[in-house]
């Protein structure tokens, strides 16, 4: 192994889908090493600031290349911190990249290299039994622990529309995030150890009410965060950054909702024209172009082979943009902004938060990045559900 990497291992312990979220949540930047006993050359990511920008694997380059190791399997790995002086090739989410390496696995349009061809073992998210993904969050900071609770499987954690004010981090074992339907529970994402139950939301208003219930899947054991501690820290944060958070957080709830809608088919797409205006975001460079909503409304729309669906709609002192240091997987690259017409946003310089982002302790970076890889996540639920509908 390379004595000057700061991160190595063996795959089948760490996959490539859990490097790639790893890293990302550190904000890495480098070059990932992949060498395998059943490849001759070795596979390398070069990754700027936790995104992946370009990758290698023999004759194959770019996001060709980066799909291809997720079927190296069996292997080592060493990440060795540098700065980076490959060109950016690879525009791509790394969420939407492990997600889609992960089903173009599964699907066999990935060769899988190793003496396990044709099993079905994950490269991304790990998989259950029912097939369900898992989400693992980064690397647990017991400093910001103040308690241990567990629960058996099928009990509740977290009961949607109760009160409470309480984030755990999952220790050991799953849990299902599930919203209630007309046609009873619907499950939105499992998560598994290192993810967070609550919303931010929770430490930071008072009489937070609980907009998704959280259910043992089996055995759980949950590290109850410091509460009192996060809100201290969320206090002295620039307001801006304050305000952004909390942006992201709505976001995650609005995208909640609306997977509900689609699940139960009540999503209205009529309003979503192509001659409705929408606001043009500039891609030309990975700086980020950050906005804020002053006045009027927004709707983040992506567009499917059925059709545009609305995903989360925006409103005054919202955030939305090309945000550097984070990757949920919607505009500019998956989807459009459409505005109306008294549509107004001011632009946020993404330094600025950017420079907040990283004065903040290890476990409310990993709050937030939880909670971006929960809007990913939670989007390709919704798709699927709307993918679903239409076929009927």
């Amino acid at each position: 192994m390379d004595k000057d990497a700061v991160l190595q291992g063996r795959l089948g312990f760490l996959s490539l889908g859990d490097i790639i979220q790893l890293l990302g949540g550190n904000g890495s930047s480098g070059t990932l090493r992949i060498t395998s006993p059943h490849a001759v050359e070795t596979g390398l990511i070069y990754f700027e600031r936790g995104n992946p920008i370009n990758a290698a694997a023999g004759p194959q380059s770019g996001l060709d290349a980066l799909y291809a190791l997720f079927g190296w399997t069996r292997g080592e790995f060493a990440f060795s911190e540098s700065e980076v002086y490959s060109h950016r090739v690879i525009n791509k989410s790394r969420m939407s990249i492990i997600l889609d390496g992960l089903k173009m696995l599964d699907d066999g349009q990935i060769p899988r290299i190793g003496p396990q061809s044709g099993s079905k073992a994950a490269a991304g998210p790990a998989r259950e039994a029912d097939g369900l993904s898992v989400i693992k969050g980064p690397l647990v900071d017991y400093m910001y622990i103040v308690d241990e609770e567990d629960f058996y499987g099928g009990e509740m954690i977290v009961e949607e529309g109760k009160h409470g004010g309480w984030m755990w981090v999952v220790l050991e074992g799953t849990v299902d995030i599930l919203k209630e339907t007309d046609t009873g529970p619907l499950q939105i994402i499992r998560i598994g150890t290192g993810s967070f139950i609550g919303s931010l939301s929770s430490f930071i208003l008072k009489e937070h009410t609980r907009s998704a219930s959280a259910k043992a899947s089996g055995n759980v054991q949950l590290g109850v965060m410091d509460s009192q501690r996060l809100a201290q820290e969320y206090a002295k944060m620039a307001p801006d950054f304050r305000s952004f958070i909390l942006s992201l957080d709505r976001r995650l709830k609005v995208l909640t909702n609306r997977t509900v809608d689609c699940y139960t088919g009540s999503v209205d797409t009529l309003r979503f024209s192509k001659n409705q205006r929408k606001f043009v975001i500039p891609t030309s460079n990975g700086d980020g172009r950050i906005y804020r909503v002053l006045h009027g409304s927004a709707t983040i729309v992506q567009q499917t082979d059925t059709g545009p669906i609305p995903l989360v709609d925006l409103h005054a002192d919202d955030f939305f943009g090309r945000i550097p240091f984070l990757d949920f997987g919607h505009e500019p690259g998956a989807a459009v902004v459409q505005v109306s017409d008294d549509f107004k946003a001011q632009p946020v310089k993404a330094e600025v938060l950017r420079r907040e982002y990283d004065k903040l302790s290890t476990a409310f970076r990993n709050l937030i990045e939880n909670l971006a890889t929960y809007i990913a996540m939670t989007t390709q639920v919704l798709l699927k559900h709307r993918n679903q509908k239409m076929k009927w």
